[in-house]
């Protein structure tokens, strides 16, 4: 078949992964954009003045595990510098994460379903439809940076942020980078790896090594030239707002090139369904897990929760460290930001009350990958092959939500030990038994955000895990706006953590605690009744 009369299917092929990736793309783009514009708009009101600011530049600059932890902090003393640095890591890595998991599975996750030899016999080769999937994930990348720019600008319109145009795109096309690069990282491990996970392992592996050279590259200035090496340093190497300089893009537009041009050249070479990388024909049996759909369960999902938790575990780390700074000589106006949350007690106090509302967060999307695991489980016709054994439906949900509830417990306790052990090597120590409170204080709003995510796959699986990662979104956005906006307090009632004590800094009030609890139980066992009764999607 002639080029020509290929096109028709490319496009097909790049119309149908676009369909599959848009809306996470757009979910990304409005936090990412609501994140920088909250960092932008807090950092005027709570500096509004030039001696605040260099004020809180003093505190920070010299200190080597905060560069080490969230990079750029030379220009901390303005707006932008300062938004840099505030969003810097969450959004790199955000980003390059959502970059490389949607890659593999548009690519290897094709493969493993059987889906892709489907594709390539509609008069289409291999590497044509990698091709066309990666245009559809490229546009991805690009309504991440539209959405982000677009609230930047919006932000900087406020006289006191006032972002130039320029800087603002540049701002916005240093953040596409790193789900750019990760994109043809996963291109490139989805033709290495003979099935999804080992492909997302391997593009894992190559993401925390560039996070570690980056960490590296911040610990001194005789180190900064591995920033060179790394696509988070060519994100950093940016520095909009303050330098705006546009060389680093050119080296990361080179590495995805190559990365692409090889991804399609071993596309073209291999056989659909095997790897690049070699693999063994036969290997010890491994008999876990195998004698009960509960236990292919808990076999397969198990390696997950556990990074979830080591993730947890590293993020609360690093808000202990932060806490040193909490601790120090911050201007008066730092304080009123955080009395708008309603915190008590001592400085660390409020701040840790805070920053265990971030961590409430990222606990509650520990459910998103149960949720999404249990969705593609079913909608991609696996589920029909467990339960052609006998198995019940609603045990097997019921198992998967078990498995998923100890996974945020455990979460929870690690972000209260690992946020109290971060604090004590700063010489901070705001008590171990206020933080694992604290840490078990955000479970229960994870557990009903497991409870709707269980509802969702019940009714509606293909639209679960979206349904999961939207209320967590809305909740931190519509909670953040409604504590620090006068006159928006009213929306606070729509977000779940409004009914989340933000302990330490608030005393924990047992009914919530009891009827959040209630709810998710509810939830759950609503979901496993609808599951166990409705017709399972072929």
């Amino acid at each position: 078949m002639s080029a020509r009369r290929g096109l028709p299917t490319e496009r097909a092929i790049g119309r149908r992964a676009f369909k599959q990736v848009w809306i996470s793309a757009v979910v990304w783009s409005l936090a990412f954009g609501a994140t920088v514009a909250a960092s932008a708009l807090s950092y005027v009101s709570t500096f509004p003045d030039q001696a605040s600011r260099d004020q809180i530049a003093r505190t920070t600059s010299t200190d080597a595990g905060i560069s080490i932890l969230f990079g750029p902090v030379a220009a901390i003393n303005t707006v932008g510098g300062y938004t840099v640095y505030k969003t810097f890591v969450f959004l790199t890595t955000i980003g390059a994460v959502w970059g490389l998991l949607v890659a593999t599975k548009l690519l290897r996750g094709e493969e493993d379903t059987g889906r892709w030899q489907l594709t390539l016999s509609g008069g289409t080769r291999a590497s044509r439809a990698t091709a066309a999937t990666l245009v559809a994930l490229g546009a991805a990348v690009g309504v991440v940076f539209t959405g982000t720019t677009l609230i930047t600008a919006l932000a900087g319109r406020n006289p006191d942020v006032a972002f130039g145009v320029g800087e603002t795109v540049l701002y916005g096309v240093s953040i596409a980078i790193a789900p750019a690069v990760f994109v043809a990282v996963g291109a490139l491990t989805s033709q290495l790896g003979r099935s999804r996970r080992l492909a997302t392992g391997l593009g894992m592996g190559a993401l925390g090594v560039s996070f570690v050279v980056r960490m590296i590259a911040d610990s001194s200035s005789s180190t900064k030239w591995l920033l060179w090496l790394t696509p988070f340093g060519w994100t950093e190497r940016v520095r909009p707002f303050s330098e705006n300089n546009a060389w680093p893009l050119l080296l990361a537009a080179a590495a995805v090139a190559i990365l692409v041009w090889v991804s399609l050249v071993l596309a073209a070479r291999r056989d659909a369904g095997a790897g690049a990388l070699a693999s063994r024909d036969v290997a010890a049996p491994r008999s876990f897990g195998l004698r009960t759909p509960v236990g292919l369960v808990v076999r397969h999902e198990t390696p997950v929760l556990v990074a979830w938790c080591v993730g947890v575990a590293a993020g609360a780390f690093a808000l202990g460290i932060v806490a040193k700074v909490a601790s120090g000589s911050l201007p008066s106006s730092f304080n009123d930001t955080l009395d708008k949350f309603g915190v008590q007690g001592t400085f660390v106090r409020q701040y840790f009350g805070v920053a265990f509302l971030l961590l409430a967060t990222v606990v509650a999307l520990v459910p998103a990958s149960q949720v999404g695991a249990a969705s593609e489980e079913e909608t991609s016709g696996r589920l029909v092959q467990v339960l052609a054994q006998p198995a019940r439906r609603g045990r097997l949900l019921s198992g998967r939500l078990a498995l998923a509830a100890v996974a945020i417990a455990v979460a929870g306790l690690l972000g209260g030990l690992f946020g109290w052990l971060g604090a004590a090597t700063q010489g901070v120590d705001p008590g171990l038994g206020a933080m694992l409170g604290a840490g078990l204080n955000v479970v229960p709003t994870a557990l009903a955000v497991l409870g709707i995510g269980a509802v969702a796959v019940a009714i509606r699986p293909r639209t679960a895990t979206y349904a999961v990662y939207g209320v967590v979104v809305w909740s931190l956005l519509i909670d953040l706006l409604a504590s620090l906006v006068t006159g928006l307090e009213w929306l606070d009632h729509l977000s779940l953590f409004h009914y989340m004590a933000l302990a330490p800094a608030q005393a924990v009030d047992a009914l919530d605690v009891v009827l959040t609890l209630v709810l998710a139980v509810a939830l759950c066992g609503i979901a496993t009744a609808i599951f166990s009764r409705r017709d399972v999607i072929a």
